[in-house]
């Protein structure tokens, strides 16, 4: 009897054990591969227990979404993470207009990387998606504290944006940003690009007579308003800005890296990942209901400076901004 006990016990025990160690299996839906944010986000995740990544890549398409989403249903993942505006309204739809047969509705998603989940229409406020399968956070720099850096860097009266109105992310982005920037008194100027994306090659001819209209009209900063086409297309766009001698300030690490902008603050890509791969965490490994899970939001900014275009341009950054700025060349 007690060998028969022992016996049963150990079958329990390891019985739980599997059932503790079982992988999770997570879609992770990306639109320009898998960089930096979606490796925080893999890391963080591999850190709190097992798990099979999936990765399915729009490669600037969100056409493709509606396959990935085909698979999903399919396979049934324990989760899936979205990547982006573009990528996470096509895969999971508006808040007020989700359609059942093309949006994931039953299958717990974690957004990541969205600049503004309430204003499109991800997310109902900043505590809580509102979505019963839904969750993800706050990652976004407060536009507040960008137009503080903006005016530490030289006074302010005008700011260009250029940007594509084919890409509902960047619409709506630049809308917040003219919002506060007409509120501090600042003259917003825009250059709008229609049906930008589809122009494939002649993209830089659309390009250059739209920074010289913004030239023209002298700004102080020209503000990257970020898409797939601003980001594929910064050289032209930077070094555009830069031959017209007008500074360009980003929120958006992947532009300041690859372009030529002159300052930037950010919020670190890797932790964009890792905050939405603690999310994901909760609903894996912890049984959370994605829709009941509080937005935590991304607090720690970092001030990046380019002193490329600081010499080219002739505009040298002020000393308190080179005290807790990273530099670079």
């Amino acid at each position: 009897m007690i060998k028969r006990c022992a016996w049963v016990l150990a079958l329990c025990l390891l019985s739980t054990s599997a059932w503790a160690q079982a992988t999770k299996r997570v879609m992770i839906i990306t639109n320009r591969g898998c960089e930096e944010v979606c490796l925080g986000f893999q890391r963080y995740v591999e850190s709190q227990g097992p798990a099979q990544f999936i990765v399915r890549d729009a490669n600037g398409d969100v056409r493709k979404v509606a396959e990935f989403v085909a698979e999903a249903r399919k396979t049934r993942p324990d989760l899936v993470a979205t990547w982006g505006t573009g990528i996470t309204l096509a895969a999971i739809g508006p808040i007020d207009a989700v359609d059942p047969a093309r949006h994931l509705t039953d299958i717990p998603v974690v957004y990541m990387y969205v600049g503004n989940p309430v204003a499109s229409k991800i997310s109902r406020d900043t505590e809580v998606s509102g979505r019963p399968n839904v969750a993800g956070a706050n990652t976004a720099v407060p536009l507040d504290a960008q137009l503080n850096v903006l005016s530490a860097y030289r006074d302010i009266k005008t700011i260009g944006m250029i940007y594509n109105t084919d890409e509902p992310a960047a619409v709506s982005q630049a809308a917040e940003a003219r919002l506060a920037m007409q509120k501090r008194g600042f003259k917003v100027i825009e250059e709008k690009l229609p049906d930008a994306l589809a122009s494939g090659t002649n993209a830089p001819a659309i390009i250059a007579p739209a920074l010289q209209r913004l030239a023209d009209a002298k700004p102080d900063f020209i503000y990257y308003v970020g898409s797939t086409f601003t980001l594929r297309y910064i050289d032209p766009i930077s070094e555009g800005a830069v031959a017209f001698g007008i500074p360009m300030f980003t929120a958006q690490e992947p532009s300041y890296r690859a372009g030529d902008i002159l300052i930037g603050l950010i919020s670190p890509l890797p932790g964009v990942g890792q905050i939405a791969g603690y999310q994901a965490a909760q609903i894996l490994f912890h049984d959370k209901t994605p829709g009941n899970l509080v937005s935590p939001t991304l607090t720690r900014h970092s001030v990046l400076i380019n002193m490329k275009a600081a010499r080219a341009l002739k505009l040298y950054p002020p000393m308190k901004l080179l005290q807790f700025a990273e530099v670079s060349e």
